[in-house]
């Protein structure tokens, strides 16, 4: 097999126009320190500022994060197929899932979507910190951004930053769609019995619910995640018992 040659003055100067974002659009579409995003590579990404979606304030540190955020949310809307402009990433994730189920009976993988508004912000500002620091790698005089300002959390235990999912107070999902999806189960024993609204509905148990649907939680359809993969309880398991007993104290 023979071996390829890039020029590589040929290809910064075909490139010219992106290279001063370049660190910008790879930060934002995933580094060591933010999310990657699923299905989409850093291909995809260069064809979107070629195409004039500019990232020019990610990385600057008197930059107003919320033009950063605006900028980011307009690239990050293009690079997923999204160009109608506006400052909303959960909107732009509304009309992805309208095109996606639009396209196919089976609903698409959450994976696959773009993150809410909340949580897109949260990666916006980690990206930010990031790209600030690799700017000023050369000059031995880094920003002064703070990381827990950006994204960051601070774990005093272990002595490390954590990614902040969301800013404080930030339900991860409406109330009233919690209440439909989780139950309420406290005890040590939790789920056991048909009191358990997810298992009497034949549904696992979430990270929604109070059991939080861990190994605490005994509902025996958090196996798998369709209730049909289950057989019947016996009449003689504890489960069973359990019904008859919250029967009888009806």
């Amino acid at each position: 097999m023979g071996r390829s040659c890039i020029d590589v003055k040929e290809t910064a100067r075909k490139h010219s126009a992106i290279v001063p974002e370049l660190l910008a659009l790879h930060a934002l579409t995933g580094c060591d320190s933010v999310a990657a995003t699923y299905g989409i590579g850093k291909t995809k990404a260069i064809a979107v500022a070629r195409k004039g979606y500019t990232l020019d304030q990610l990385g600057k540190p008197l930059a107003n994060i919320v033009e950063v955020t605006e900028q980011a949310t307009a690239f990050m809307g293009a690079y997923y197929g999204i160009t109608t402009p506006t400052s909303s990433m959960t909107k732009i994730r509304q009309k992805l899932w309208a095109q996606k189920t639009g396209k196919s009976t089976a609903a698409p993988k959450l994976c696959s979507l773009l993150p809410t508004t909340e949580a897109f912000e949260q990666n916006v500002r980690r990206a930010h910190h990031q790209v600030a620091h690799w700017y000023s790698a050369l000059s031995g005089d880094p920003p002064t951004l703070a990381a827990v300002e950006h994204g960051w959390e601070a774990d005093d235990t272990n002595k490390c930053l954590i990614p902040r999912n969301m800013e404080d107070g930030v339900s991860y999902a409406p109330e009233h769609i919690l209440k439909l999806v989780r139950c309420g189960c406290t005890s040590e024993r939790a789920c056991r019995g048909g009191k358990c609204g997810c298992m009497g509905r034949q549904l696992p148990c979430t990270m929604f619910c109070t059991c939080g649907g861990g190994t605490a939680c005994s509902n025996p359809f958090n196996i798998t995640e369709s209730a049909t993969d289950h057989a019947d309880i016996p009449d003689d398991s504890d489960e069973a018992n359990d019904r008859a007993m919250d029967v009888d104290d009806e």
